[in-house]
């Protein structure tokens, strides 16, 4: 149910990267449609939790895995990984804190 929506964020992704300067926009990006990844987490039941990211909110990652379960993942302690085109981007947990969530 949610492909169609990861299918919109590369479409998105690969325009950002044509307009912007690659090391300056990562963190800003909105990650609704991505397929993400926890590699690292103080909770441990957390690391390797992956699928499409539907919701954020200021602490968590609302993500639903290919099992179609919906998972929320807390930001804080944990390190997320995200493709983008042929890069691997990491989130660290120190850097999630900036991020700007729309309410």
């Amino acid at each position: 149910m949610f492909k169609p929506m990861h299918v919109m964020w590369k479409d998105y992704i690969r325009l950002l990267l044509k307009s912007t300067e690659k090391n300056q926009f990562l963190l800003g990006v909105d990650l609704h449609g991505a397929i993400i990844l926890v590699v690292e987490s103080k909770l441990t039941y957390y690391v390797g939790i992956g699928g499409i990211m539907i919701r954020e909110t200021g602490k968590a990652f609302g993500i639903v895995t290919e099992e179609n379960k919906f998972r929320a993942v807390l930001k804080k302690g944990s390190v997320f990984v995200f493709p983008v085109d042929c890069w691997k981007v990491t989130l660290h947990r120190d850097n999630l804190n900036s991020r700007k969530i729309g309410l």
